[in-house]
């Protein structure tokens, strides 16, 4: 059968316009990815910059499926991947309009910049679209909602900002969106009833606010994955008969918020194996489902809340990591952990002694159980922990000796029994360990010598031994002995502490072996002898004060300040050669300018001086004149005057002493322990008693007799007069001897790179109040290696929004003036009370100090009939 002429003729035409089309089509998506490579300016591998580039002897009209990350099908681009290839520049999305059938665009783990153009809302093909951890920035655009292909979303770690998009229920093919890290704003109600379709959403680490607890009718039945932590929520928990909506959730992360109230039962969500609520404001009782078999839970953080009662049995089986930290738990310690491989139980009050360990299972790996009031000694058993970690039991009442057996376990790497009451010999097998990497044994008893480990014991092995320890702190013992030269072996120390023990001898110069050594605390020990050679190049806190050295100190260490060799070491030469001039010799005409330039700032400097001293006589009369006027030196005025600060600086027993232990900033415990009386010379002396109780309760000052004996203990209350520190004013300084149980949990926040320390040498530096105000409470702080601080304890309310208090203590810290001591760091705890501004400490007392003397503070709390 012959075909028509004309129905050829018109068959030719549609094949030849169709590849017509066709070539048209590859030109046409070839140049939009040419114009989207102008805007990648760093490309270090060469990925795209080197392969995206025409090629003579290719179709330049074909589809470029050679291209680095490009991917084509039919001869259209489908797919554009290009990621983690730390490429950088500004994109304008525009110029992808053109990709008309493009499904997947991901340009994930690079340093993009730039914003989301409306007009990519018309790429309607797009069904994968992922810009995570990037810097794009701006809001996301209202057409964007255009895409009604998209079924995954992936906006986050950048800097997109403004109201969540308000359409955003119109992509009802969207399954996942993750918007995670940004500074995205909304109310958290109305977003959750507008997601009908996802099943992961992801909105942590943004602005959001508002409620949760509201009617949850419309969010989806299939919803698996929720995370909205570290926003603003407030408000309680979701509803109990919210929980059909939920019957799917399988993870759910709520923690970092201002959440409230209690919680409902959780029989009904029979997938959830992820719940994390830690760090909001819960209250009552744990839920008992959420510890037992019956729920498919695998891992359960509610730590940093107000939870109370008792931890019954937890006999889940699939419970692998259980956080109940920070709360107000109490009653014995549950006797198995089920099949827990992370348990931390720590800053509660659970109590009594440690249970029998043959009850629990061997999968743990890592336990807390710090900062409770547990005793009893620790089990002497390896068959339960052969897969044991980490182990902390710091801050306790535990007894007994330390069981050789910790040294011998395969996976151990961590251990702190700090702030204990143990004692007996320190294991040889903590030394020997080929996996130990923290050891913490500090403010114990332990008593005989350090056994480290040396070549003895290695000769028979053919390849030399280091052990990997990094960190060792056996402080606040009773360890004596020699400092072995077997320490040299300890290669991998980072920090080093044997302070205020009764170490003696001289410093074995295998010290200097310890090349990645930055901290070293020899202080309060009986060492003798000079200071070793070439000790660590990295060292950064060095304290071998209270010792007997003697010599020079050597050149390497001379940049340290004086407070790291003294109080003590008296025969140690203190006196630094001075570096050469760095001018030139003067000629005589010089040297009379120089004359001339002298004779003028000895003038300038006596009129000064004297000025001062007429500003100083003035201000006297004036106040005194205010004095008489209102009746000064009356009971009633007396009453109501506080102590700006102690009447001096510590004054320590002799040069072989330890200093006393001293207050720490810890945000239970602030001033909980006795304090010595320094008696005066006078016949009467009145005594102010301050307590440092919560802001809630009012502090009062208590006149007592000097001669009333000081309770001690190791624990004392916080509002146990007995055991608050005593300001006294006298001609001798008062000696405050307080220490602290427990350490600051939260972060400090550093304005330069100058100053470095951690929570926890903040925690254990020795302090003394400075004064009161409206404002809160001034310390002074001193830490480890000598530097001193002025630590303002701002009072509970002052301060509610972490954010804002940031910016004000960065825009004070940008003001420089000579009168002006800009804050250095800023301390922001997990509790309303916590909060801490640091200063550089500035010598000096109160201007009323250098008016009056220490007798004005005299007569101002002089109290009538005191004897």
């Amino acid at each position: 059968m012959r075909l028509p002429a004309e129905f050829l003729m018109a068959l030719e035409l549609v094949l030849v316009l169709f590849c017509a089309a066709s070539l048209a089509g590859g030109q046409s998506e070839t140049k939009p990815l040419l114009e989207f490579k102008k805007g990648i300016k760093r490309d270090p591998l060469g990925k795209v910059l080197d392969s995206w580039v025409l090629d003579s002897s290719a179709d330049s009209n074909a589809c470029p499926e050679t291209w680095y990350g490009v991917s084509c099908e039919v001869g259209h681009v489908v797919a554009v991947v290009l990621e983690r290839l730390d490429l950088a520049g500004e994109l304008k999305f525009n110029t992808l309009t053109g990709l008309t059938m493009l499904r997947n665009l991901s340009l994930a783990g690079n340093s993009f910049t730039g914003r989301i153009a409306p007009v990519l809302g018309t790429m309607v093909s797009l069904q994968h679209f992922d810009l995570s951890n990037n810097q794009f920035y701006g809001p996301i655009p209202g057409k964007f909602t255009g895409l009604w292909a998209l079924n995954y979303i992936n906006f986050s770690s950048n800097s997109f900002e403004g109201v969540f998009p308000s359409d955003i229920d119109k992509l009802q093919q969207l399954r996942v969106l993750d918007l995670h890290s940004n500074k995205i704003r909304g109310d958290v109600g109305g977003i959750l009833q507008r997601l009908v379709h996802v099943e992961v959403l992801d909105l942590s680490s943004n602005l959001l606010y508002g409620e949760i607890s509201g009617d949850m009718s419309s969010f989806v039945y299939t919803v698996r994955h929720v995370n909205l932590s570290r926003n603003g929520l407030s408000g309680g928990f979701f509803r109990e008969d919210a929980f059909s909506t939920l019957q799917n959730l399988a993870v759910l992360d709520l923690s970092y918020n201002q959440l409230t109230g209690g919680l409902p039962l959780f029989s009904s969500l029979r997938y959830l194996q992820v719940l994390r609520l830690g760090n909001n404001q819960f209250t009552g009782s744990i839920p008992e489902e959420l510890l037992e078999s019956s729920m498919p839970i695998v891992e359960l953080d509610l730590s940093t809340n107000g939870f109370t009662g008792f931890i019954h049995e937890i006999n889940s089986t699939s419970l692998n990591i259980l956080n109940l930290s920070s709360n107000g738990l109490s009653g014995p310690m549950p006797s198995s952990f089920g099949k827990c491989s992370v348990v931390d139980l720590s800053q509660n009050m659970i109590s009594g002694p440690l249970p029998d360990v043959q009850n629990w299972e061997p999968t743990l790996e890592i336990i807390n159980l710090s900062s409770n009031n547990l005793s009893g000694t620790l089990p002497n058993s390896t068959s339960q922990f052969e897969n044991l970690t980490s182990f902390f039991v710091r801050n306790n009442s535990i007894t007994g000796s330390l069981p050789p057996t910790l040294g011998n376990l395969a996976k151990l790497y961590s251990v702190d029994v700090s702030l204990n009451r143990m004692t007996g010999d320190i294991p040889a097998s903590l030394f020997s360990s080929g996996t130990l990497i923290y050891l913490n044994l500090s403010g114990n008893g332990f008593t005989g010598a350090i056994p480290f480990q040396g070549s003895h014991a290695i000769t028979q092995l053919v390849q030399a031994f280091y052990p990997p320890m990094e960190t060792l702190d056996l402080s606040s013992n009773a360890v004596s002995g020699i400092l072995s030269p077997d320490i040299g072996f300890l290669v991998r120390l980072h920090y080093l502490n044997l302070s205020k023990n009764k170490l003696s001898g001289k410093l074995p110069g295998e010290l200097s072996k310890l090349t990645e050594l930055e901290y070293l605390d020899l202080s309060s020990n009986n060492f003798d002898g000079e200071i070793p050679q070439n000790l660590s190049s990295k060292l950064q806190a060095l304290n071998l004060s209270y010792n007997d050295l003697s010599g020079v100190i050597p050149e390497n260490l001379r940049h340290f300040p004086k407070s790291s060799f003294q109080p003590g070491n008296d025969l140690l030469d203190l006196i630094f050669p001075l570096p050469p001039s760095p001018f030139p010799r003067s000629s005589p005409s010089g040297r009379r300018l120089t004359a001339g330039i002298i004779i003028g700032i000895v003038l300038g400097s006596f009129l000064l001086v004297a000025l001062i001293v007429l500003l100083l006589v003035y201000y006297r009369a004036k106040i005194q004149e205010f004095h008489e006027r209102s009746a000064f030196g009356s009971g009633s005025a007396a009453r109501n005057i506080k102590p700006e600060r102690s009447t001096g600086s510590h004054i320590f027993k002799s040069s072989v002493d330890p200093p006393p232990a001293s207050l720490s900033f810890s945000h239970d415990h602030l001033l909980s322990s006795h304090s010595r009386s320094i008696s005066s010379p006078t016949d009467t002396t009145a005594e102010i008693v301050e307590h440092a109780l919560p802001e809630s309760v009012s502090t009062s000052a208590v006149i007592k007799n000097l001669n009333q004996p000081a309770s001690s203990g190791r624990k004392s209350s916080s509002g146990s007069p007995s055991s608050s520190p005593r300001f006294i004013e006298s001609q001798q300084p008062v000696l405050l001897e307080i220490s602290s149980p427990d350490r600051l949990a939260g972060q400090l926040f550093f304005l330069d790179s100058s100053l470095s320390l951690t929570a926890e040498e903040l925690s254990r530096a020795p302090a003394e109040i400075l004064g009161r105000s409206s404002h809160g409470t001034l310390y002074k702080a001193t830490l480890q290696n000598g530097h001193m601080l002025t630590v303002k304890w701002l009072r509970v309310g002052l301060v509610k929004n972490k954010k804002d208090f940031a910016k004000e203590v960065k825009k004070i810290g940008s003001i420089r003036h000579a009168n002006i001591v800009s804050p250095r760091a800023y301390y922001w705890g997990p509790r309303e009370q916590e909060r801490l501004l640091l200063t550089d400490y500035i010598e000096g007392d109160s201007v009323a100090l250098h008016l009056y003397g220490k007798h004005f503070i005299a007569s101002a709390l002089h109290v009538p009939g005191s004897s």
